[in-house]
């Protein structure tokens, strides 16, 4: 090789360093080219998430899975513009919503994932009889013996009928009073849900600092309007995001509060029941005296 060659190579060389370094730090900055080959400064998604094995997917490609401990999912360097954002694990419903992403923002979702299969328990209303207790030769047939399950939920059917203050330790019994709570109208922490003229409203009643990104305002909400007729509304176990909601044909649904996007997931957990109750991670519902549970812990 020629000096003038060797001089030409180095020259090709600084010439490619002064253009690829440039380009390697804007991009370890965030920053990336628009479809219209503009610099535009990215932004991400957070999914805040209670399920390990779970994965997030934009516009259909992969992007990150949970773990057993980190189970959130932050998705970084996002280019701005309207995504598909599907948040997917086995044995579960799929979630999905339309968001745009804006430059140097990270939209924060909630995905309500229910299972495909919701195992439904019955609870016996008494207890079985021993099948040698009816052997017995001459012996009367016992008198049947309630299920102290059974009866543990009747009370706490009629504690919820009859809400006290013992049951929210941080508020007055003044402020109970006013919330009116009932059937059409649950708190839960600092949420406030409930049912009028057949919507569904949400109202945060906490400290506007702490104000959560589903509810993302101090007033009240409009945050569902079915066509059925609701008759009881209830938030969904270990949820303050979701609800669940019966219908006059005693369907129940699971759905979420976040109505940010312009589209609001909802799933049918229950074909039928005549009233249903949740307490912690348990549902309970009725069918005339007949009475199932499903765990949504498992």
């Amino acid at each position: 090789m020629t000096p003038k060659q060797q001089f030409r190579y180095i020259l090709g060389l600084f010439a490619v360093f002064l253009i690829v370094i440039p380009v390697i730090i804007l991009y370890s900055f965030g920053y990336r080219m628009s479809s219209d080959f503009k610099l535009v400064k990215t932004g991400g998604i957070f999914i805040s998430n209670n399920e390990s094995g779970a994965s997030v997917l934009l516009n259909g490609k992969l992007k990150k899975s949970s773990g057993i401990l980190d189970k959130n999912m932050l998705v970084q360097n996002v280019k701005p513009g309207n995504y598909t954002v599907k948040v997917e694990k086995e044995g579960f419903r799929q979630w999905v919503k339309y968001v745009k992403i804006q430059e140097q923002l990270v939209e924060v979702c909630f995905p309500l994932l229910v299972p495909s299969e919701l195992k439904s328990e019955e609870i016996p209303r008494y207890l079985p009889v021993e099948k040698t207790d009816l052997k017995k030769k001459g012996a009367k047939r016992p008198k049947p013996e309630l299920n102290d399950d059974y009866i543990d939920v009747l009370d706490l059917v009629k504690k919820s009928e009859n809400l006290s203050k013992s049951l929210f330790p941080a508020w007055n019994s003044r402020e109970i009073a006013a919330l009116k709570l009932g059937p059409m109208r649950r708190l839960k922490g600092k949420v406030f849900i409930s049912n009028e003229k057949n919507k569904v409203y949400v109202k945060w009643i906490g400290k506007k600092d702490q104000l959560p990104f589903f509810i993302n305002t101090m007033s009240k909400k409009m945050i569902y309007s079915p066509e059925k007729t609701i008759t009881a509304i209830d938030f969904y176990p270990n949820r303050d995001d979701a609800f669940i909601v019966r219908f006059d044909d005693g369907s129940l649904y699971a759905v979420e509060i976040d109505t940010r996007f312009g589209y609001q997931n909802s799933y049918k957990i229950v074909k039928y029941c005549s009233s249903f109750l949740v307490n912690y991670e348990m549902l309970f519902y009725f069918i005339g005296n007949k009475l199932y549970s499903i765990d949504f812990s498992s």
